[in-house]
């Protein structure tokens, strides 16, 4: 809404910050308080302090403009309702309301005098680059957001005893010191480790398991073995790319694209060119009779106290002199020419070609078919919408994707199977699938003969239309048909807690005060360092986890943690902690938690209010207001 533009000079940051939040604490709290109603003319009474259904349903439809024209698509009644819009607007307004209230309890006014002097200070209300209030520009803007200059100012009124209680309660709070500095430490200490990494291959080999051993296995863990449900779909996807497939691009077009850029397709001639400009025509006149008689170009410039780097303009294309006259010359002169008296932008000049290197151009058979798969792509980005439009109409009435893919001549793919996490029977995942993500979870959001809502991949790369054709149960498979992966996840699960044990041994003895690098060397392991460790930077050989540990760990101390794979354990010895000093991003902290520990305050100041003064809801009128079902 325009109008929060004219608002913004007069807002206070803690203001903004304390309704934002406390509109979401409302929607989490929901409205718990009585429905009932007790008049037609308001949805909501707080206190004393009433909520007008006329005011409540305008803020309600500016909030679904403005949501439509955010997203570039209309939000209907119905959707704003499933989005829980309505109850949020409502207890915004609640709050509101409270706030209302209790500055009429406590006897809080402005006087009309006090809230014009704001308005012409405030340099929003006065036309761009004027340095002084207009009255009329003022009244111009009130009236192209639909207001007049009473309810205004009655607005202005509200929002700023509102202003005033809420910074009577959010203003000076101060981070403790205690607080901050456990902050600091938690956020920004670093430490050094030195450790060994328990692998596979340090522990025993494992053992052949028996059958018994593996049924026993099985059975205890039958649901990890079950085949999950499959959904067979058909999959309907129009992009550039596909679409190009089928648009033809003539020869004349292909050669028109070709010599409409040459350059594109190859490098221009570049030329050593050596340049002496003089004062006069006469004077370059005169050089250039003493070339002819035998003189070097360089001996003229030797001549006027000019050495080789003075004369030289580098290795350049026709496009890089600036000076067209002396373009032409250059690049018209053969090599080692000279040219006569050029009358140029900066005074008569000589021009001397050194070296020429010769362009290079791309034969048109070369580059045919990339122009017309650029032609193709091209083309079919502006089709795009259109064939769009098209499949919409035939799915409208009634047509599968098999049949809408046979009418327009488009390419139907179908997935024979496919799980919840896009995988395969065989446990391959499928990644050719254009919008993979939204299509699997679509598919199993549906059921087969149910159309689904068409996908729009990102960047206006296209749409993908699906149908789900079959649904395959998730079923118990017999041990006999995964006896392989059945071993496997025994081998994986034994190997762990072989790898436990040594871990656990090792770590035991580096309690009781053996060396960790001598338990390395009686192990056969290497002991490697890691400086500067932080928490909440995990990597590839230490996760979250792992940092976890170790920051639990004094300097000097020893413990274990979980290695870059489930089958690895790290031993590790903290050996320096540091702890750098505070700066200005401790600060940014501090105040975003005085900010915080603000809102907080003010957010139970408000739920108080609620409870003392009490809140009812006219259910009737708030479903009126909101077009809803009585």
């Amino acid at each position: 809404m325009v109008l929060q533009t004219l608002r913004k000079g007069a807002s206070g940051l803690v203001a903004k910050a304390f309704l934002l939040v406390l509109t979401l604490s409302f929607v989490i709290w929901g409205i718990s308080d009585v429905f009932r109603g007790y008049g037609t003319s308001a949805v909501a009474k707080v206190g004393d302090t009433e909520i007008p259904v006329a005011a409540f349903r305008q803020q309600y439809l500016d909030q679904i403009q403005r949501i439509s024209r955010s997203t570039g698509r209309p939000i209907t009644p119905d959707q704003a309702r499933a989005f829980g819009l309505d109850r949020q607007i409502l207890s915004q307004m609640i709050a509101e309301a409270a706030l209302d209230d209790d500055a009429k309890r406590r006897g809080l006014a402005l006087s009309d005098d006090e809230i014009a002097r704001e308005i012409r200070a405030n340099p929003d209300f006065r036309r761009p680059g004027a340095s002084e209030f207009e009255p009329a520009y003022f009244e111009q803007l009130l009236r192209s957001n639909g207001l007049t200059e009473l309810r205004f100012i009655a607005m202005e009124k509200q929002r700023t005893l509102r202003q005033e209680i809420v910074e009577s309660f959010g203003g000076g709070m101060v981070v403790p010191r205690v607080l901050s500095d456990a902050l600091h430490r938690y956020q920004t200490e670093q430490r050094d480790i030195a450790y060994v990494v328990v692998t596979p291959a340090a522990a025993p080999a494992l053992p052949e398991p028996t059958e018994d051993q593996l049924k026993a296995f099985y059975d205890a863990r039958k649901v990890t073995f079950r085949a999950p449900e499959f959904r067979k779909v058909a999959l309907l996807a129009l992009t550039p790319a596909n679409l190009a497939q089928w648009i033809e691009v003539s020869e004349a077009d292909l050669k028109a694209a070709y010599e409409s850029n040459p350059a594109r397709f190859g490098t221009p001639e570049r030329r050593q060119i050596q340049q002496i400009v003089f004062p006069d025509a006469a004077a370059a006149q005169a050089a250039d009779d003493k070339i002819k008689a035998g003189a070097s170009f360089l001996d003229i410039a030797a001549a006027r106290g000019l050495g080789p780097k003075d004369v030289d303009l580098g290795l350049v294309t026709r496009a890089d002199l600036i000076d067209t006259k002396i373009a032409e010359a250059a690049f018209t002169l053969p090599d080692g020419g000279t040219s006569g008296p050029i009358p140029g932008a900066f005074g008569s000049a000589l021009v001397h070609v050194a070296a020429i290197q010769p362009g290079q151009q791309q034969p048109f058979d070369q580059v045919r078919d990339q122009l017309r798969q650029e032609i193709a792509l091209e083309r079919a980005r502006r089709d795009l919408l259109d064939k769009h439009d098209a499949i919409e109409d035939e799915r409208a009435a009634g047509s599968t994707l098999a049949e809408v893919a046979q009418k327009l001549g488009l390419a139907i793919d179908t997935l024979e199977a496919v799980d919840r996490s896009g995988r395969d029977p065989t446990g391959a995942e499928l990644t050719d699938i254009p919008g993979r993500q939204d299509v699997v979870s679509g598919a199993f959001a549906t059921q087969p003969g149910i159309e689904a809502d068409v996908i729009q991949l990102p960047q206006n790369g296209g749409y993908v239309w699906f149908d789900v054709l079959e649904v395959t149960p998730s079923r118990e498979r017999p041990f006999d048909e995964v006896k392989d992966l059945v071993k496997a996840r025994w081998s994986e699960d034994e190997t762990v807690k072989v790898v436990d044990a040594a871990a656990k041994s090792l770590l035991e003895a580096a309690q009781a005060g053996k060396s960790l690098a001598d338990l390395a060397a009686a192990a056969k392991l290497d002991v490697k360092t890691a400086d500067g460790l932080q928490r909440g930077r995990a990597s590839a050989d230490f996760s979250g986890d792992a940092l976890n540990q170790i920051f639990e760990v004094k300097v000097g101390g020893v413990g274990s943690a979980p290695g870059a794979t489930p089958t690895e354990r790290l031993v590790f010895q903290v050996t320096k902690v540091t702890l750098p000093p505070a700066g200005p991003s401790d600060q940014e902290l501090d105040q975003q938690i005085a900010r915080q520990m603000e809102t907080d305050l003010l957010l139970q100041y408000v739920a108080g209010l609620r409870t003392e003064l009490g809140v009812e809801i006219n259910e009737r009128s708030f479903q009126t207001a909101i077009g809803g079902e009585q």
